[in-house]
């Protein structure tokens, strides 16, 4: 049984309809820091059978916490696949890709190109849901807010337009020396990898810092 006042309920501004409604009114008051206290209470026996469904609705608050969480959810994890990727993709670059007596070859760095892209947009949907919960859920974070003020889409935009540009510039060395060499098979994929990862990076960074734009704009 919770209880709350008038004003509190207001500040809540609580959404859910099911089984989550319980922890998104604690997770808010922890939020907005409401004054909260527990009290002992004696519960009676339920007569009647019990209409909890154990999995279905520990899914539900479970899934709410993670909606809450976009550092656990997206941004941790994110990090850890864009830093494997990004170690992996340079060790099989410019190492003796050799593991356990096994020779590695350039296959593998198709790999290490898709966790880093899938763990850099892992890192701005974690972006994404912050802004979110800070310009539509009220939800309050002056750090977050200080870098959205100092990381403009300008900025993102220069940034990702470098990245894209300077793989597209690595395709068109390779395609020079492809047109020197009279059109004979060159050994350029691990360069070809690198280069498509730096493209895919760029466009990433400028559709997200649009995205990010939008999110931004807050309702009256």
């Amino acid at each position: 049984m919770r209880a709350t006042t008038k004003n509190g309920l207001d500040r809540l501004n609580l959404k859910t309809t099911g089984m989550e409604f319980a922890s998104e009114m604690v997770t808010k008051a922890i939020k907005r820091k409401l004054k909260t206290k527990e009290l002992p209470i004696d519960y009676y026996v339920r007569r009647g059978e019990s209409k909890l469904r154990s999995f279905a609705d520990g899914w539900r608050h479970l899934r709410y916490m993670l909606l809450y969480s976009p550092l656990f959810l997206f941004l941790f994890p994110g990090a850890m696949l864009f830093i494997l990727g990004l170690v992996s993709m340079a060790w099989l670059y410019w190492g003796d890709p050799t593991l356990f007596g096994i020779r590695f070859y350039y296959h593998p760095m198709f790999l290490s190109s898709v966790l880093v892209m899938l763990g850099y947009q892992m890192i701005f949907f974690s972006l994404f849901a912050k802004t979110y919960a800070i310009t539509h859920l009220g939800e309050e974070s002056p750090k977050f807010q200080l870098l959205f003020k100092y990381l403009t889409i300008e900025k993102a935009s220069i940034a990702g337009g470098f990245l894209a540009l300077t793989g597209i510039a690595i395709y068109v060395i390779i395609f020079i020396a492809w047109v020197q060499s009279d059109f004979s098979a060159l050994q350029k994929v691990k360069t070809s990898i690198v280069a498509l990862t730096l493209i895919a990076l760029g466009a990433q960074t400028v559709f997200s810092s649009f995205m990010l734009s939008m999110l931004g704009i807050k309702e009256k």
